[in-house]
């Protein structure tokens, strides 16, 4: 499975998971829980899109460094 696969499925589980979790929690009256949930799997998608970019910027820079 290529790279790209890999992150997009690591997003996806994530999302579905803080949404049922979320759901869960919003049907037992836990809204700020469910809120911080929800808030938190951001902050994880966030950190995942932010080291990919960083490691794309990397990559670009050797590129043009090996010119």
């Amino acid at each position: 499975m290529s790279l790209e696969l890999h992150v997009l499925f690591q997003i996806a589980v994530v999302g579905i998971a803080a949404a049922v979790l979320s759901s869960l929690l919003k049907q037992s009256g836990r809204d700020e829980i469910a809120t911080l949930v929800t808030i938190s799997a951001l902050v994880l998608v966030a950190a995942v899109v932010v080291s990919n970019i960083s490691h794309l910027f990397v990559q670009i820079q050797n590129v043009f460094a090996n010119q």
